[in-house]
């Protein structure tokens, strides 16, 4: 299997629901954040280090309060991003 490098980028985001995202998006090297989501090959972006707040409502989760913690992985669907942010 060939590994692919890939930049790590810090990001706030606010999603459609008013909940928030912090974490890290990995894209190829040179690409633009703003390419990278608008790319619709994919339709989920993996953040890492994903740290959530002002939860209200996660339709596909038993436990919403085991959500707020912070997670390693997940994948966000892009539809639900409303504002990406990079953290410099």
């Amino acid at each position: 299997m060939v590994k692919i490098e890939k930049e790590r980028h810090r990001v706030n985001i606010v999603c459609t629901d008013g909940s928030f995202v912090k974490g890290y998006v990995h894209i190829d090297p040179g690409l633009r954040l703003m390419d990278f989501l608008n790319n619709q090959e994919d339709a989920f972006v993996a953040v890492t280090d994903a740290e959530f707040s002002n939860v209200r409502e996660v339709h596909s989760f038993a436990i919403v309060s085991e959500f707020r913690k912070k997670k390693e992985m997940v994948f966000l669907n892009k539809l639900s991003i409303k504002l990406i942010e990079e953290i410099k």
